[in-house]
């Protein structure tokens, strides 16, 4: 995660990723620098953590150094986030040296994550329907363009989107997907996944009932995942607890559909918001939202709402 929210810092710290604190600052590549301190920490992502930096020519021009052991970075992976260019996913800027057992990957510096965002400015965690419009447009097109390149993010969460402001009003200007640690590619051969990732209130069933039998999936994960984040967004609650999610996963392998009982939304929920979101919480993934239609209907919804 790449945000500049110092209440997100982390201090239980895995000392495999992050060793004792040098406290002293840091040169990359004589491009970049960053105090390698506490409290220039502003987070931990899949693998690594997270700090605030700069460029060394420019200060003013900050970034965020994830740093990272070699051996959680392979080069078909690293490959996969040089090709995210679009700004509405949170790219590498350029990779650097760190040591031998470390490197660092230099990103974009957004404000805060989604999550930070709902707890502590959106009033009962719920979007006012002007962030949620940005938001939705901006997951949507981000998404796109993971799509057209085949990757399924497999972890789409309010901690990995990552928003940043207009101005002191706190109105979103552009949210971000961030967060690849987990992500994998679908081979041109139609090849699925099917091994358990990604995080439990987000996870989409056919994921999860991999813990019950082998159970293939792609990038419709996502929309369930993103479904979830959205509902959130309108409610302030998660849509499924944890007693929920495991008989969505003993549905699903058992291929018992017609036992699932989507989530009722709000009656104030904008009709269209409803459908886009109902569309995207199917069980049965043949009936589920395909990618393409998300972005259909989310780019129908955002830019023709008065």
């Amino acid at each position: 995660m790449v945000y500049n929210c110092p209440s997100h810092r982390n201090s239980t710290v895995d000392s495999l990723i992050l060793p004792e604190f040098s406290n002293r600052s840091i040169t990359l590549d004589e491009k970049y620098e960053y105090n390698d301190d506490f409290e220039s920490m502003i987070g931990m992502g899949a693998f690594g953590a997270v700090f605030r930096g700069h460029q060394k020519d420019d200060k003013e021009q900050s970034v965020a150094v994830k740093r990272m052991l070699r051996v959680h970075v392979k080069e078909n992976e690293l490959k996969m986030i040089r090709d995210l260019k679009s700004e509405y996913l949170v790219g590498v800027l350029d990779i650097c040296n760190f040591d031998e057992l470390f490197c660092c990957l230099i990103m974009e510096l957004c404000d805060c994550d989604l999550d930070h965002h709902m707890r502590t400015i959106s009033e009962r965690g719920i979007l006012n329907p002007g962030n949620f419009r940005q938001l939705l447009d901006n997951i949507a097109r981000g998404y796109k363009a993971l799509y057209e390149l085949k990757i399924v993010h497999r972890d789409i969460k309010p901690q990995n989107i990552l928003i940043s402001y207009l101005d002191e009003s706190k109105q979103i200007a552009c949210a971000r997907i961030t967060d690849f640690g987990i992500s994998r590619t679908l081979e041109d051969d139609g090849t699925e996944l099917c091994n358990v990732a990604g995080t439990l209130f987000y996870m989409a069933p056919e994921v999860g009932a991999n813990l019950l039998k082998t159970c293939q999936y792609d990038s419709k994960v996502d929309m369930w995942s993103i479904g979830c984040l959205l509902y959130q967004c309108v409610t302030g609650e998660v849509p499924f607890d944890e007693c929920s999610l495991c008989r969505l996963f003993l549905y699903v392998a058992g291929e018992n559909f017609e036992a699932y009982d989507p989530p009722e939304l709000p009656n104030e929920t904008n009709t269209e918001v409803s459908g886009i979101i109902q569309s995207l919480l199917q069980l049965d993934t043949s009936q589920r939202c395909t990618p393409t239609q998300f972005y259909d209907k989310a780019m129908h919804w955002s830019q023709h709402i008065c």
